[in-house]
Order: structure tokens, then C-alpha cells, then sequence
């Protein structure tokens, strides 16, 4: 998997999160009509931006990723929360992880388990949020399309006051693989910091996602989704209205 730098970090969170701002209210509504259960694990959590939602309607939210430098901007924008003890934010991997108390519901969003290099990566993944879920739990995440990697192949640049970052990588749709460069400068509260970072993914089919939930112990359930959050309107996508991603749901059976 790819673990962020505190440079990316910045940059991530500023002009990649469009989508997961987007997409976040979105879910917690859905998780408010399914029950969802009241504790919630917020995988691959990143800057927190779906934890703070979750956790202002009122739920007790885990957020657990990889990156401690994503982990630093989660806790400073719930801080109040994680104070409070209702946000608690974990440093681990998702692959394979463990939780004190199983939880009714868990996320995980913006193409975070397509950095998995293997399926057997993703069915380790898979495994341990089965583990962590109460009987008759959701796990509602997204993977990326073949059309989101596509533009890797693209020079991109941000060319802003106080940010100034190119994006270029190469995608081979044959293997479905491929890496994005990013470097650059971006401002931040403690002036500019410098952003490089390889970003690796790999494309899986519904075919692959849906044997790997059902390896783990999960079934993959049909999710209503606005066809809207299927497309890229900012971040590390091409912004075009072709659907970029797939958002998946599935369930812990109830024994």
C-alpha cells in the first residue's frame, strides 16, 4: 500500500477530498435509514473528513489508516471529538487489524483499497472488517474504474498562490496497473512544505470484489446509489462525466 508523507498529506487534503466531502453527508443519511449500528469504523480514514461527519451525527466513529501524517490532520479536525472520546483514531493497517469491540458498520472510501497490490491483499482486508462487524453489519466502500486511471497518462499541473504540484504517472490498461507522480510545493499553517509521492493502484473487476467479500464471509448486496457520486468532480480524477467508480455494499450474515 502507499503511506502518505506529511506533504501529501496537505496537499491531499486540500485538493483530493472533493469527492469524499461530497459523497460523506450522503452516507451518513444511508447509514441513518439501514441502522448502521451506532459504532463506526472509518477504514483508510485518511484527513477525516468522513470520521467528522459520522461522528457529528452522533456517532462513535474509529478511523484507522496507515499514514500518520494523514492521521495528524484527522485529529486536528476533530479535535473536540477526540477529546470527548466520541472519535477515536488508530494507526494500523487495513489489511489486518483488529477492533475491542465489534462495530454495526464500516466505510471506506475514495479508492483507498485500490492501492492493494494483490487480491489476496484484498481478501486479508476483507477478512478483518467481517471480524470486526456485529452479525448483520454493513461494509459500504468504493473502487475506482478503469476511466479514473486513464488520465495518469496525462501531464497535469495546479499552478495556485501558494501551491505549484504536477501530476504525472502511466496506466496500463492490459494489467490493469499504474503509478502517479506527485511533486511540488503547497502552503500550509507552517508555511510551504514539499509534496513527493508515488501513488500505485491496481484495478479490480465487480467480478474479483465480489468473490473476494465472499471469501471473507460477506455478501455483496445491491446499493442504491445517486448515479451523481459515481463521477469525479475534483481530485485526482479526470472531472469528466464518464463514472469513474463503483460504490459497493455488503453484509455480514446473521448466523
Amino acid at each position: 500500500m502507499t503511506y502518505y508523507t506529511q506533504g501529501f498529506a496537505t496537499f491531499y487534503d486540500r485538493y483530493f477530498t472533493g469527492w469524499v466531502r461530497d459523497y460523506s453527508p450522503a452516507l451518513a443519511d444511508h447509514l441513518d435509514r439501514t441502522g448502521g449500528g451506532h459504532g463506526v469504523l472509518d477504514l483508510c480514514c485518511g484527513t477525516g473528513v468522513t470520521t467528522a461527519v459520522l461522528s457529528e451525527r452522533g456517532r462513535h466513529v474509529t478511523g484507522l489508516d496507515r499514514s500518520a501524517a494523514m492521521l495528524r490532520i484527522a485529529a486536528r479536525r476533530s479535535a473536540e471529538e477526540v477529546r470527548a472520546g466520541g472519535v477515536r483514531l488508530v494507526e494500523g493497517d487495513a489489511r489486518d487489524f483488529s477492533l475491542p469491540e465489534p462495530v454495526g458498520a464500516c466505510v471506506c472510501l475514495d479508492g483507498a483499497l485500490n492501492h492493494f497490490e494483490s487480491r489476496e491483499d484484498l481478501v486479508r482486508c476483507f477478512t478483518s472488517v467481517a471480524e470486526a462487524l456485529h452479525a448483520g453489519g454493513e461494509f459500504v466502500f468504493d473502487l475506482f474504474e478503469l476511466p479514473h486511471f486513464r488520465h495518469w497518462n496525462n501531464l497535469t499541473l495546479i499552478d495556485e498562490d501558494d501551491t505549484v504540484v504536477a501530476k504525472r504517472g502511466a496506466w496500463d490498461d492490459e494489467v490493469g496497473r499504474g503509478m502517479l507522480r506527485v511533486s511540488g510545493v503547497v502552503g500550509s499553517d507552517t508555511g510551504i512544505v514539499r509534496v513527493e509521492q508515488t501513488l500505485r493502484s491496481r484495478y479490480y473487476s465487480a467480478a474479483e470484489v465480489t468473490s473476494a467479500l465472499a471469501e471473507a464471509g460477506l455478501v455483496r448486496v445491491e446499493h442504491d446509489v445517486d448515479a451523481r457520486y459515481s463521477t469525479c468532480e475534483s481530485g485526482s480524477c479526470s472531472k469528466s462525466a464518464v463514472p469513474c467508480r463503483t460504490v459497493y455494499r455488503a453484509l455480514k450474515p446473521v448466523r
